[in-house]
């Protein structure tokens, strides 16, 4: 298996390495983004498509569309739910203090 970067977590692969094992690296590439390095420095970098176009959407600032978020006016939440939401809102003395429980 590729070794992990410990920073970000994803496989690190020689190219000489993905062009032996190519159907491997890019079976891996759904899954998770893997690094290509040359010499020990990253080249490029092979993900799966529907993460790429994410990414692409995220950059040119369309957030809530690659995310596939819906926003709903409070309104329209139903009662308890909000009521929910509204009972575990820390403080203002939590907010100020820095220290409040998120369970």
């Amino acid at each position: 298996m590729a070794a992990l970067d410990t920073a970000n977590q994803q496989p690190r692969v020689p190219l000489t390495r993905f062009h032996n094992n190519t159907g491997e690296f890019l079976d891996l590439a759904t899954r998770t983004p893997v690094v290509l390095t040359s010499h020990g420095r990253e080249r490029h970098i092979l993900l799966d498509s529907v993460y790429f176009r994410r990414l692409e959407a995220i950059a040119r600032g369309n957030i809530l569309a690659a995310l596939d978020l819906e926003v709903h006016s409070g309104t329209d939440m139903p009662a308890d739910l909000r009521a929910h939401i509204l009972a575990t809102q820390p403080s203002d003395a939590e907010i100020a203090s820095g220290n409040w429980n998120d369970d």
